[in-house]
């Protein structure tokens, strides 16, 4: 009885540690849903709404991402330099 018990705890804390490894390599994967803001780094936007205070909001993909930037009128084309959390930091192109 002694050995089956150190067998089953063994089986399954092996078990358990697996599906641990496996949520801590999905939560550090560069695709994980947590990082979908450094897929658009890079990205050139027109602004549809102006940035006001430094901040405001932009649609990329079907997705309204909060943002931070310039004081920019609307129309302006803006460059995604970069993600803070879940905020997209912007930065002006030269036209």
């Amino acid at each position: 009885m002694k050995w089956f018990l150190i067998f089953a705890g063994t089986v399954f804390g092996l078990y358990f540690w697996r599906r641990y490894r496996e949520r801590q390599a999905e939560l550090n994967s560069p695709l994980a849903s947590h990082r979908l803001g450094h897929s658009h780094i890079g990205q050139i936007v027109v602004l549809e709404r102006p940035l006001e205070n430094g901040v405001g909001t932009v649609r990329l993909g079907n997705r309204e991402w909060a943002v931070r930037g310039p004081n920019l009128p609307a129309g302006a084309k803006v460059r995604v330099t970069g993600v803070d959390g879940t905020v997209l930091l912007l930065d002006r192109v030269a036209a």
